[in-house]
């Protein structure tokens, strides 16, 4: 091996500054969550839990609903997508906001005015239950091919630059996840399944 190609595998991997922030970010997450989940928890009542008791501005929701849909896929394939194939990707961009301004002034208001929290609840009141299950079961079914990819590539993302095996990092990242949302989220309600 040439010194470059030794200085470019030295520069992939973390350093000692690396693993530090990564280690104080990481921290600093779990005693946000450790204080909100067990400083500042109070008994919700299921309303309170899944709609803040409808007391929540719309900024902090925006920025949550924004948070929930970025994922690791998104964070290191999306910059590839647009090296590989140009900017063309800004079309998707704007049939999210396209997709954005329908749901924000078609669907969600008939979901306020119905007092409703889920499309499964609206597909039960406009059809019925079994419709309503079906969509459940489908979209169960879709997030279990899904989030193994979800998991997947954090998580070899930190394996290309540690070099920790992926087998030992996916199951970590997996009890993160877990615990951070069971126990941590307002403990063991968070991981009892929504009623379809």
């Amino acid at each position: 091996m040439s010194e470059l190609e030794d200085i470019v595998e030295h520069m992939r991997r973390f350093a000692w500054p690396d693993y530090l922030v990564f280690v104080l970010m990481l921290f600093l997450c779990i005693m946000i969550g450790v204080y909100f989940g067990f400083v500042q928890r109070k008994p919700n009542t299921e309303s309170e839990y899944l709609m803040g008791g409808r007391t929540m501005l719309v900024f902090p929701i925006a920025l949550s609903l924004i948070a929930s849909f970025i994922s690791g896929i998104t964070l290191l394939g999306l910059p590839t997508e647009v090296y590989s194939f140009g900017i063309q990707y800004v079309y998707v961009a704007l049939g999210v906001i396209a997709m954005g301004l329908v749901m924000g002034f078609i669907y969600l208001p008939v979901f306020h005015k119905l007092n409703i929290t889920s499309t499964y609840e609206y597909l039960e009141i406009r059809f019925d239950k079994r419709l309503r299950m079906f969509g459940s079961v489908m979209f169960t079914i879709m997030n279990i091919g899904y989030l193994p990819i979800v998991i997947y590539v954090p998580a070899l993302a930190f394996n290309q630059v540690t070099g920790v095996n992926i087998h030992v990092i996916t199951p970590i990242v997996c009890v993160v996840c877990v615990f951070y949302t069971c126990v941590v989220r307002n403990g063991v309600p968070v991981c009892v399944p929504a009623k379809y």
